[in-house]
């Protein structure tokens, strides 16, 4: 739904630190500037740096940075490890070794950018076709997430549930037929409203552009996609009155030493507080924000070409505590800052309500359930049925199944639903070999299952995946 944009990357430097050992956040007030530590994500400020000043004697901040160059690294701990095939991953491990991360920089070295190869070639077309986006760069942390200390976005309240059922969005959660009806069936995202907070300063997998501006009393954070420019005052004045809202919020600033520091509230409801396009988000593009919640960001000039970004989210209201994001940007003055062009005239939302009305007004009939034969025992523990909750911080979502066997041994399955509806239909391209299976959900956005059925027939360890990511699952015998 989107244009994406190439840019000319550069490989992050690599660090002479040692192996690391536990993360801690850094405090207000103290110095990250000096040898490459995990304070400061192994960037080194060299010994007889001198801070750049404005002509006004601000620290200048100034740069084009790039969000994009830590687009790999996932929001969650291990969520990208999460899909079939992927190696075990330690939900202990906050930092890649000087060797892993070493590899990497050389791997993404010596890699190739077709979408590039043909921008030079003049196939703009074809590099548009090919998935044309901004290289990202490894980094040491392995996810964005630093507070809480498990990696982990923290649990959503009630009310945050609640809230969350409401939302509209263009991603289909496990098990569910989304119905698009009019333009605000989509997310903020996806009919160009706005990206959000804190979503807009998180990376995502193109149009990664942030300008830091600055002036006297006024710091403007300009941003590629959604061409969104936030103002940041830091002459003193105090914030707008809480009756003023924004999707972007209001936002007040100070100087703490050479780190700014940035206090943003009065934020309007509305738009996802992670967006699906920060890989390891939460699927189904339903993150509530609350006209409490508040943001807390720090940027930091750590040398003459590396700048480190933080931002702390609360919000009493959709969250049981608050969580900080924090990682490393580049400048880079070459960077190719092109038009994020959304605009009323698109016709993509139009289609997709369009042929979703269709489809909803003249269903595809269903392929006959497929059978597998399989020993009578593990029939004899298939048969009945079954509830899955997979982890969506975000929702509660009961995915609900029934197997049933016939005399001849076999067994089939189908999706009877889940708590956000009804859909009773078999599951598609139903296979079993022993105790492993696997099927698709039969809803309009595909969803995968991989499983296994426990020894003792009780359980099955299953991962729910798709485009979106995947879910661990248990489902248990209802």
């Amino acid at each position: 739904m989107h244009w994406t944009i190439p840019t000319t990357a550069k490989l992050l430097p690599g660090s002479a630190a040692a192996i690391l050992a536990t993360f801690a956040t850094v405090t207000h007030g103290q110095s990250i500037l000096g040898p490459p530590s995990e304070a400061n994500h192994f960037i080194e400020t060299p010994k007889g740096w001198a801070h750049p000043k404005t002509p006004w004697g601000e620290p200048d901040i100034q740069a084009t940075l790039n969000m994009m160059q830590a687009a790999g690294v996932p929001l969650e701990r291990c969520a990208s490890s999460y899909r079939p095939g992927a190696p075990p991953c330690d939900m202990g491990k906050k930092w890649l070794t000087e060797q892993e991360y070493a590899e990497r920089l050389e791997a993404a070295r010596v890699r190739v950018d077709p979408g590039r190869q043909l921008i030079e070639q003049g196939n703009f077309g074809a590099a548009l076709l090919a998935g044309v986006t901004d290289p990202n760069m490894p980094q040491r942390q392995t996810n964005l997430i630093v507070d809480p200390p498990n990696g982990l976005l923290p649990d959503v309240t009630p009310e945050g549930k609640r809230r969350a059922l409401k939302m509209g969005s263009s991603w289909a959660l496990p098990g569910e037929d989304p119905v698009y009806e009019t333009p605000m069936s989509f997310d903020f995202w996806d009919n160009c409203r706005s990206r959000g907070m804190p979503s807009s300063m998180m990376p995502y997998r193109y149009n990664g552009g942030f300008r830091i501006r600055q002036a006297p009393g006024v710091v403007v954070f300009d941003l590629e996609m959604i061409h969104d420019a936030r103002i940041v005052y830091t002459d003193g004045r105090p914030p707008l009155s809480p009756a003023h809202k924004g999707y972007m919020g209001d936002s007040r600033g100070h100087w703490e030493g050479n780190t700014l520091v940035v206090e943003t509230a009065n934020y309007k409801e509305g738009p996802p507080m992670i967006n699906l396009a920060v890989v390891g988000s939460p699927p189904g593009d339903r993150f509530p924000v609350s006209d409490k919640m508040k943001t807390t960001e720090r940027i930091t000039r750590l040398n003459d070409d590396m700048w480190l970004y933080e931002i702390k989210t609360e919000d009493p209201v959709v969250l049981t505590r608050s969580f900080t994001v924090r990682y490393p940007m580049r400048n880079d003055p070459t960077y190719e800052w092109w038009e994020y062009a959304c605009h009323e005239g698109n016709t993509i939302i139009q289609n997709y309500i369009a042929t979703n009305r269709y489809e909803r007004a003249h269903p595809t009939p269903e392929p006959p359930a497929k059978t597998v034969q399989v020993p009578a025992d593990v029939a004899n523990a298939l048969a009945g049925r079954w509830v899955g909750r997979p982890r969506i911080v975000t929702i509660d979502l009961d995915i609900e199944l029934e197997f049933s066997k016939s005399s001849d041994g076999t067994v089939q399955g189908k999706l009877i639903g889940t708590n956000l509806g009804k859909i009773d239909k078999p599951l598609r391209d139903f296979a079993m070999t022993e105790r492993k299976m696997s099927f698709q959900l039969p809803n309009t956005q595909p969803w995968a299952v991989t499983g296994e059925l426990s020894a003792d027939g009780k359980s099955i360890v299953a991962l729910v995946s798709s485009v979106q990511g995947g879910l661990p699952t248990t489902f248990r015998k209802r």
